[in-house]
C-alpha cells in the first residue's frame, strides 16, 4: 500500500467516524454534545441580556404614577408603538437611529411634533431607568433628540384684556355651578385648573388669620415639582367661591372640595365644561393663570422667587433658593395677591 492510499484512508476515516464519549455512563456522539452545549450557552447568553420588554417591565414597577389610569395608556402605548417598529429589541443593541427612525414615521403619520416629544420623554425615561436598575454604565441612546418644528404651529393666546376679565368674572359669579366656582378661584390665585379641582375638603384651610388653599400630592394628583407644592392665600370672589365649595361639600360628606370632579380625568372635565361656557368671550380655563400672571409681571415691586413660590414654578435651583429654612409666608403672599386683585 502506498504512502499516499495510508492518507487517504486516514483523512477518510477521521472524517467519517464518529468519536464517541461517555456522559453519565451512556456513549454518545461528540458532535451532538458539542451543538447542544452551543446551544445551551446561547440560550444562556441571550437571558442575560436585558431587552427592550425588561425595561418598560421595570419602569412600570419603579414609576411613582404608574397606578395612574392616564400614565399606564400612554406609556403602554408609545412601548407598543416603538416595540411594533423593531421588535423586542437588546438594550445593548438600542442605538439613536432607532429613535430618530421612529421619529420621523410618527411625522409621516401626522403626529404633531410636540406630541412626538412627548412619545420621546416616555421612551427616554424608560431606558434611563432601566439602565439605572440593571446597572449598565451607559447614556440613552434616546437623548438629545431633534424635532423638526417643534414648538411651532402653537395656538397663540388672545390678548387678555381687563375688560375681558370683568365680563368673565360677571358670568361666573351669575353662573354658580361647581365649574364656575373652580374658575372665580383661579381668578385670583392663578392655580392651574387641576390644583383647586382635585383638592381635598382638608386642603382649603377658612378657620385661618389668612385662609388659604393647599397644594399637595393626594390620591388622585401628583405634584411634579417641590415648587408646586404650595399654599396660596384666597381673596375677594376666590374666597367667596371656596367658601361655596366647602359648603357644598360638608352637605355631601364629601372628603373631596370638588366631590363632582374627585375622579381621574375630573380636571379636564371641568376644564371641558369651563371652556364651552366661556367659548362667547374667547375665554378658555387656562387663560385665568396667565391673566393672573401677567397681572403679577406688570408690577415693578414683585420679586420674581415670591411670584413663583405662588403661582407654583420651578426655576434652576440657585443658593438663594436652596438655603433657609422657611419659604415666602402666607402674610408675604397676600400682599401680592392683593396688588393685582380683580
Amino acid at each position: 500500500m502506498t504512502h499516499e492510499i495510508q492518507i487517504a484512508q486516514s483523512t477518510f476515516l477521521s472524517t467519517h467516524i464518529k468519536k464517541r464519549i461517555s456522559v453519565g455512563g451512556i456513549d454518545v456522539d461528540e458532535d451532538f454534545v458539542k451543538e447542544l452545549l452551543i446551544k445551551h450557552l446561547r440560550q444562556v447568553d441571550a437571558n442575560d441580556r436585558p431587552t427592550l420588554s425588561d425595561a418598560f417591565d421595570i419602569y412600570m414597577a419603579e414609576n411613582t404614577s404608574a397606578h395612574r389610569r392616564k400614565f399606564k395608556l400612554n406609556a403602554n402605548q408609545y412601548f407598543n408603538r416603538f416595540s411594533a417598529m423593531y421588535g423586542d429589541l437588546y438594550l445593548d443593541e438600542l442605538k439613536h437611529w432607532h429613535i430618530t427612525q421612529y421619529r420621523d414615521a410618527m411625522l409621516a403619520q401626522g403626529l404633531h411634533p410636540n406630541s412626538v416629544r412627548k412619545h420621546n420623554n416616555i421612551l427616554n425615561a424608560m431606558i434611563n431607568m432601566a439602565f439605572k436598575h440593571l446597572d449598565i454604565d451607559r447614556l440613552s441612546p434616546f437623548r438629545g433628540l431633534q424635532i423638526r418644528g417643534e414648538g411651532e404651529n402653537t395656538r397663540p393666546i388672545p390678548p387678555i384684556t381687563p375688560e375681558k376679565i370683568a365680563k368673565v368674572k360677571s358670568f361666573l359669579i351669575c353662573h354658580n355651578t361647581p365649574a364656575s366656582l373652580v374658575g372665580l378661584i383661579q381668578l385670583n390665585t392663578g392655580l392651574r385648573i387641576s390644583e383647586p379641582t382635585l383638592a381635598r375638603l382638608e386642603d382649603l384651610v377658612l378657620e385661618h388669620e389668612i385662609p388659604h388653599l393647599w397644594v399637595r400630592k393626594n390620591r388622585l394628583t401628583d405634584r411634579k415639582t417641590k415648587a408646586s407644592i404650595r399654599a396660596v392665600p384666597l381673596v375677594g370672589v376666590s374666597l367667596d367661591a371656596a367658601k361655596e365649595l366647602q359648603a357644598r361639600a360638608l352637605h355631601l360628606n364629601s372628603p373631596w372640595l370638588l366631590p363632582q370632579y374627585a375622579k381621574e380625568f375630573g380636571a379636564c372635565s371641568c376644564s371641558a365644561i369651563l371652556n364651552k361656557n366661556l367659548r362667547p368671550f374667547e375665554f378658555r380655563s387656562h387663560m385665568f393663570r396667565h391673566a393672573f400672571i401677567d397681572r403679577l409681571k406688570a408690577r415693578n415691586d414683585i420679586p420674581l422667587p415670591l411670584a413663583e413660590s405662588i403661582t407654583g414654578h420651578g426655576r434652576g435651583q440657585t443658593d438663594f433658593a436652596v438655603y433657609g429654612s422657611v419659604g415666602y409666608t402666607l402674610e408675604q403672599k397676600l400682599q401680592v395677591i392683593q396688588k393685582i386683585e380683580v
